[in-house]
C-alpha cells in the first residue's frame, strides 16, 4: 500500500519523544512498527511467485527500491541528531571555590574572589546577589549584582574590588548558598610617651590617622599648652589650660609626621594614645569624673538622648569620636555650671570626649 506521508511524520517525533524519554532516565522497550517495510517487501514476494523473469527480479528491485525508501528512517535520524542539539543541557552554575584572608586589620585594603563553574552543556551568564553581615546578627545587608560569563564546562572567576573595613568583626559573606567569612582586627598603636619640664618641643611623632588621645598632668602656675604640628596651616590643639591639670583631650587627625609642641612653666607628662577596639558598652550607659577626660568606647545606634551635668564654672563640652574619620558628633557645648538633656545621631563604635573644670556626669541612653 502507499504510505501516508503523515505516517511518516507521525513515526519520526515518536522516535525523538524516545530518545528524550530515554536520556531522561525513563526506558521504553515497545518496537516502533512501520507499515511501509513490511508491505513493500511484500510486493517483492509477490513478484517471485512469477515465472522467473525480469517482473520477479524488478520485484526484488522494487522491493529493495521501497526498502531504500524504507530507510526514510535516516531522515528521522536526521531528525534526532537535530532533536540530539536540542537536547543539550542549559547553562547551570556551582560556586567551585573562594579565595579570601583569614585576618585583615581595620583600613587594611584587600580582595576576595570566587570561581564558578558553568556545568551545562550551553555558555551562560552567571547571576547572584552578593551579602555580608556581623557574626552574631541576622542581618545581611546587600552589596550588589556579581555577573559573570561562563562558558559551557569551563570556569570563569570574580574578584572584588579592593575593601575595607573600619569596625574589627567577624564578618560573614554569602552568595546564594555559598558563604565564607574571615576576622577583621586591629592593632592599636603603641603609646608614645614624654617628659619634660617648661617650653619643649619634640620631633618625629608618627601618626597613623583617625583617632588620637593626649593623656597629660602638669605642675605649673601659668599656661599649658599641647598640640601637634605639621605642614598645613593650623596646628591641632589638645590642651589650653592655666595651672596644674590632669586629664585627657581627644581629636581626629590626619596621618602623618608631626612635631609635638608644649608650652609649660612645670614638670609635665604626656602620652599618645590611639585607641583601637572591635566592641564597646551597650547602650544606655553612664559616666562621670572631674576635668577632662576620654571615655568608652561605646556601641551606638543613630539617634539617640543625652543628658548632662557640669558643676564647673568654664566650658561644658561632650562631643563623640569614631576611631576613623573627620569628624565627631557634639552633645553639648556650654559654659558654667549646667544640667539638661539634648538628642544626638551617632552610629557605630565611638569615644566620649568630656571639657570640663569641675565634676561632670553624662548618660547616653
Amino acid at each position: 500500500m502507499e504510505r501516508d506521508p503523515r505516517d511518516t511524520e507521525s513515526d519520526q517525533r515518536l522516535f525523538r519523544r524516545r530518545r528524550v524519554l530515554g536520556a531522561a532516565g525513563v526506558g521504553l522497550t515497545a518496537a516502533i512498527a512501520g507499515c511501509g517495510g513490511s508491505e513493500d517487501g511484500g510486493n517483492g514476494s509477490d513478484g517471485s511467485t512469477e515465472e522467473t523473469s525480469g517482473d520477479g527480479s524488478n520485484g526484488e528491485t522494487n522491493g529493495g527500491s521501497d526498502g531504500s525508501d524504507g530507510t526514510d528512517g535516516e531522515d528521522g535520524d536526521d531528525g534526532s541528531d537535530e532533536e540530539e542539539q536540542e537536547d543539550v543541557e542549559p547553562a547551570s552554575f556551582e560556586v567551585v571555590s573562594v579565595d579570601h584572608p583569614d585576618e585583615v586589620s581595620t583600613g587594611e585594603e584587600h580582595t576576595f574572589s570566587f570561581t564558578v563553574e558553568n556545568t551545562g552543556g550551553e555558555d551562560g551568564t552567571f547571576e547572584e546577589q552578593l551579602e555580608f553581615s556581623l557574626e552574631g546578627t541576622d542581618q545581611w545587608e546587600n552589596i550588589g549584582t556579581v555577573q559573570l560569563d561562563v562558558a559551557a564546562s569551563e570556569t570563569a572567576t570574580w574578584e572584588s574590588n579592593p575593601t575595607a573595613f573600619d569596625q574589627a568583626g567577624s564578618l560573614q559573606f554569602r552568595l546564594g548558598d555559598t558563604e565564607w567569612g574571615y576576622e577583621v582586627t586591629i592593632t592599636a598603636p603603641e603609646t608614645q610617651s614624654f617628659s619634660g619640664s617648661g617650653q619643649e618641643v619634640r620631633q618625629g611623632v608618627s601618626i597613623q590617622g583617625g583617632l588620637t588621645v593626649v593623656r597629660a598632668t602638669h605642675s605649673g602656675e601659668r599656661n599649658f599648652q599641647v598640640s601637634l604640628a605639621n605642614d598645613s596651616e593650623f596646628n591641632d590643639n589638645f590642651i589650653n589650660v592655666i595651672g596644674d591639670f590632669d586629664g585627657a583631650q581627644a581629636d581626629l587627625i590626619e596621618e602623618g609626621e608631626y612635631i609635638l609642641e608644649v608650652n609649660a612653666d612645670g614638670n609635665w607628662e604626656i602620652d599618645l594614645e590611639q585607641p583601637r577596639s572591635g566592641q564597646g558598652e551597650s547602650l544606655p550607659t553612664s559616666f562621670s569624673g572631674n576635668g577632662p577626660d576620654v571615655v568608652g568606647p561605646v556601641q551606638f545606634g543613630g539617634t539617640g538622648v543625652a543628658t548632662g551635668e557640669h558643676e564647673g564654672e568654664r566650658n561644658f563640652q561632650v562631643q563623640i569620636y569614631p576611631m576613623t574619620g573627620s569628624f565627631g558628633e557634639l552633645v553639648f557645648n556650654e559654659i558654667g555650671s549646667f544640667e539638661g538633656e539634648t538628642t544626638y545621631s551617632f552610629s557605630g563604635l565611638g569615644w566620649v570626649d568630656i571639657n570640663a573644670d569641675r565634676n561632670w556626669s553624662v548618660e547616653l541612653d
